[in-house]
């Protein structure tokens, strides 16, 4: 194993299977495994309306960049837009493992997409009242499935 490649097995019943290479490539790889091994994990995610991450992750490729703990919008298309993007890439990045929380302050948001600050109050206001991001305690906010359709017109 090299350095950087991640390997992991996964044993159930008498099947052995192993996956190696980055961190993305073995996470995308048995999420699809699992997937096709238990079906029922697709119905369960349809029926509680679960985020398909996978999908999530293609859409948002070269859009947004996770690098350090550090989440950079690559697109330029609007403050609302730019503010959901940061808030999926802080939501995938959490899942990932590549970052600690997935609810954002908006400093940090207008940090990470250079947004002035009270701007991005303002376009979080108002994307709170469209029901596109959630407003926790604390002043945090956070991405909800509905931000996807917004975002790509469809619901990953």
């Amino acid at each position: 194993m090299s350095d950087g490649e991640l390997r992991a097995v996964l044993r159930h019943d008498e099947t052995e299977v192993e996956f190696s290479g980055n961190y993305e490539d073995v996470w995308r790889s048995i999420n699809k495994y699992l997937s096709e091994i238990y079906p029922s994990i697709e119905a369960v995610k349809k029926l509680i309306g679960a985020v398909d991450i996978n999908l999530l992750m293609e859409k948002l490729e070269g859009l947004v960049e996770i690098r350090e703990g550090m989440i950079s919008v690559l697109e330029d298309k609007g403050a609302k837009r730019k503010i959901l993007l940061c808030l999926a890439g802080a939501y995938v990045g959490k899942l990932l493992g590549l970052l600690e929380k997935d609810k954002l302050t908006p400093k940090e948001i207008a940090s990470y997409t250079g947004l002035n600050e009270k701007v991005t109050r303002a376009r979080l206001s108002e994307l709170k009242k469209a029901g596109l991001v959630i407003k926790y305690g604390e002043g945090l906010y956070g991405f909800t499935k509905a931000s996807i359709k917004e975002l790509f017109g469809e619901k990953p």
